[in-house]
Formats: structure tokens, C-alpha cells, sequence
């Protein structure tokens, strides 16, 4: 139970990183300085917790006995 909700975590933070990089990535002109903030203090967060998540999952499910 844990591991699914480590790894769908993880998938949504990943997702939620690409929606935030494709916006200041295309809209960056139209965002004008909000799209540095937008990736810094957005995206890049996102994407080091999705990271975070994901090596946690691959630890539980170096322990775990489940066949």
C-alpha cells in the first residue's frame, strides 16, 4: 500500500513539474518575471521531492519480502 502510494506520488509531482516547465517554457514571454519564479520556486521543488519519493520507494522495496 505504501509503495503505490510512494510511486503515484511521485508520477504526479513529475507531471505537475512538466505542466509548470512547459508553461515558462511557451508562455515565458507572456508570464514576463514570473516565469524565473515559476521554475525556480515551482518546478525545480516539485521535481527534487519527485526524486526524494522515488528513492524512498526503491529502498522500501529493496526490504520488502514480497514475491
Amino acid at each position: 500500500m505504501l509503495s503505490k502510494l510512494l510511486a503515484w506520488s511521485a508520477l504526479g509531482l513529475a507531471l505537475l513539474f512538466v505542466i509548470l516547465m512547459l508553461t515558462a517554457i511557451f508562455a515565458g514571454s507572456s508570464l514576463g518575471d514570473a516565469a524565473p519564479l515559476l521554475v525556480y520556486w515551482g518546478a525545480i521543488p516539485l521535481l527534487g521531492i519527485a526524486i526524494l519519493l522515488a528513492v524512498v520507494l526503491l529502498v522500501i522495496s529493496s526490504f520488502s519480502s514480497d514475491s
